[in-house]
């Protein structure tokens, strides 16, 4: 074989290997870093009473606005890429819009769950409530937002305090209740900073690991992994786990991939 074959050879061969390496690491932005996958592909969806016709009109919109491509654009704009879940259906309304009553509807969210929902001043942002504001708007609805704990969002429903809940996990699903098809695809992953050299889920050995409290269950998931930490810090609300992360109060953290993509976008 001539030399400069033999040379150009090697030098695919290395480019080779640094391309598989790249594909072998996980996703990094903003000085964070996914390390690993924690649990198995899961979903947001909607829930509601079971029987309540709001179910079928705000399925329906969905369907049409994820075919208008709203929905992709709102995940775009948040998470910097496409997230959505859901197949759009156009006209999934045709034969409903004549039904359609006037009204205002109260829209449960977890404002602990930055960036799905979370307050602002005397207000509230984020991906759940855009989505929520425009299937109200394409509705014809006026819309009313109540805080609530998305753990309990089956005791807020059949109380009356709200009609529908953000941002429930599809895995949650209970019997009792209406959902939504899925509108976001997501798992827990695993969370470091580019700022340390932990870049797998072995290296969190005897460190320190930041959960939420409503997220214990998940890690809880995995007895051996928990049991090989130092420490398990908890914060309240997602927001927190980053600026612990960020600060170096923890050296990883667990969180929904959705909401990793936030904060690495």
């Amino acid at each position: 074989m001539p030399r400069f074959v033999r040379v150009l050879w090697l030098l695919l061969c290395f480019a080779l290997l640094l391309g598989l390496a790249a594909c072998s690491g996980g996703a990094s932005g903003n000085g964070y870093r996914v390390i690993d996958s924690f649990s198995a592909e899961g979903s947001y969806v909607i829930a509601f009473r079971e029987g309540d016709q709001i179910a079928e009109y705000v399925t329906a919109a969905l369907y049409e606005l994820a075919d208008s491509g709203v929905l992709r654009s709102l995940s775009n704009s948040w998470f910097g890429e496409n997230l959505t879940a859901l197949r759009g259906q156009s006209g999934a309304m045709d034969e409903l819009w004549d039904t359609v009553p006037e009204r205002t509807v109260t829209v449960g969210i977890d404002i602990t769950n930055m960036p799905m929902s979370y307050a602002v001043g005397d207000g509230y942002n984020g991906f759940d409530v855009e989505l929520a504001s425009y299937l109200c708007g394409y509705l014809g609805w006026s819309m009313a937002l109540y805080p609530i704990d998305i753990a309990d969002a089956d005791i807020e429903l059949n109380s009356g305090n709200i009609d529908m809940a953000m941002g429930v996990s599809g895995a949650n699903q209970t019997s009792g209740f209406d959902y939504s098809p899925a509108y976001l695809t997501s798992q827990y992953v695993l969370v470091t900073s580019t700022s340390t050299r932990i870049h797998r889920k072995s290296g969190l050995r005897k460190k320190t690991l930041g959960v939420t409290v409503a997220d214990m269950s998940v890690l809880q998931q995995d007895e051996s992994f928990m049991n090989s930490l130092g420490a398990v810090v908890y914060q309240t609300d997602t927001d927190g786990l980053f600026q612990a992360l960020k600060n170096g109060e923890v050296d990883g953290i667990l969180v929904s991939s959705v909401v990793a993509a936030y904060y690495m976008n």
